[in-house]
């Protein structure tokens, strides 16, 4: 477990699930606040990064956060719907655009 997932964690010790979802809405941009039902849902994350290593420390984060606390929505993140799309922007950075789908659980 990284130091940042560490943090996050204690941070989150002794929170309600409705405290833990806008403290993860608030700093990491994640709602899928949305209704339930039998529809699958898409969105799209954008990575901005310098090289690889860092491309794959937020990439790896992002996933840490959907695997731990997707339970807060009663979510499904469908692997087999993943995306990526990747560009060098004009300045140097480069961007990949990670295209997902959503199901809801029970």
């Amino acid at each position: 477990m990284t130091k940042r997932q560490e943090l996050l964690l204690n941070s989150l010790q002794d929170k309600t699930d409705d405290e833990k979802r806008e403290i993860l809405a608030r700093e990491y941009n994640l709602n899928w606040d949305c209704p339930e039902g039998p529809c699958k849902l898409w969105f799209a994350k954008v990575f901005t990064y310098c090289n690889t290593d860092e491309f794959e420390d937020e990439l790896d984060f992002f996933f840490f956060l959907v695997n731990i606390f997707g339970y807060l929505w009663h979510i499904c993140f469908n692997h087999e719907d993943t995306v990526f799309l990747g560009c060098t922007c004009p300045c140097g950075n480069k961007q990949t655009i990670l295209y997902y789908s959503i199901t809801f659980g029970d």
